[in-house]
């Protein structure tokens, strides 16, 4: 179940969004713009003191970046997450005029994307218009003059029948998944069993579970040759009140059955959050990564990747809370 999300005043894209303070919530997915429209707290500080200085990512020979593609169907949204050069993925870190070169050399109008969704390709999407052109700025930020980039999307034929989008897109194609067995819907009833199993161990009774929204999938991401098992649980109505438990998993097939092989619980002073937005082999090596949202219960949201290495998934790149460029103060 996805976390309570704020609601839109005015302005999505051409209009600013807001939302009120201390509510747990999501960015990405249906309500991606909302957050960050809203995380801009940082660029009205009054620091009195040097600029930090931003290192800066290398797009001087357009590496290969990987974006979200979210929002309404009719006029979805790109927003860059990280470059994968040489089965490395790393967030994307630029100042002001950094973004700027970005914008002019990966979101120039008429240029093809590659989709892919669930593992698997999913056709292209073309870039109809970048973050700033004649008419304005694709958005705008309060309190920031340089917000980073999104880019606008031309409707796909193919996803009519879809309200909200979410998908992985990159400017040049992945190598070709290898074959993949399908899906057996009794590993649901594994997932669950686990999920049972660790929340146990991490301190939630049967009786809290019996409180909060358990969710499971599976897919197929070539960790193991089973599928890899997804589960969830999170408060009913999104934990909006007191203090939100949550826990988040993934599991995967050994010698001796399915053990869990990422588990991360919302801890007690801040507590942070997962979910799983979507996975693709980005590095080529024909295991996927998972592009997974994090969020603090009241802070900023962010996204992060994990992949598979010695039967665990780890992190490997966590991207920034902040969508403006604004140049930073040291404290």
């Amino acid at each position: 179940m996805h976390p309570i999300f704020p609601t839109p005043r005015d302005l999505l894209g051409e209009r600013v969004l807001t939302l009120a303070q201390g509510r747990l919530r999501a960015i990405f997915g249906v309500a991606a713009m909302a957050s960050i429209l809203t995380a801009t707290a940082g660029c009205d500080k009054k620091v009195e003191s040097a600029e930090v200085e931003v290192p800066q990512t290398d797009i001087g020979r357009k590496p290969n970046v990987v974006f979200l593609l979210f929002g309404d169907r009719g006029d979805p949204r790109l927003l860059p997450v990280a470059t994968s050069i040489q089965g490395r993925v790393t967030p994307v870190t630029l100042d002001a005029n950094g973004w700027r070169d970005f914008d002019h050399l990966y979101f120039r109008p008429g240029t093809p994307l590659s989709i892919y969704r669930d593992g698997k390709p999913d056709g292209e999407a073309t870039i109809r218009r970048g973050m700033w052109n004649d008419s304005g700025p694709l958005y705008k930020l309060p309190r920031c003059r340089s917000p980073k980039p999104l880019a606008a999307l031309a409707p796909r034929p193919s996803e009519t029948q879809e309200v909200m989008l979410e998908r992985i897109a990159t400017s040049e194609p992945l190598a070709a998944p290898g074959m993949r067995a399908p899906i057996p819907p009794s590993v649901l009833d594994t997932a669950r069993a686990i999920a049972n199993h660790v929340a146990q161990q991490e301190g939630l009774t049967k009786n809290a579970r019996a409180e909060l929204d358990l969710a499971v999938s599976a897919i197929a991401t070539g960790a193991t040759n089973a599928p890899t098992l997804v589960a969830s649980y999170m408060e009913r109505g999104g934990g909006i009140h007191g203090h939100p438990r949550h826990l988040f998993l993934l599991a995967d097939s050994t010698a001796h059955g399915y053990t869990a092989t990422f588990v991360h619980v919302a801890g007690d002073s801040l507590p942070e959050f997962r979910r799983l937005i979507d996975h693709a082999d980005i590095t080529g090596d024909g295991v996927d990564e998972l592009l997974l949202e994090g969020w603090a219960n009241g802070g900023q949201s962010f996204l992060l990747f994990l992949h598979f290495v010695d039967g665990k998934w780890v992190e490997m790149a966590r991207g920034e809370t902040s969508w403006c460029a604004d140049p930073k103060k040291k404290a």
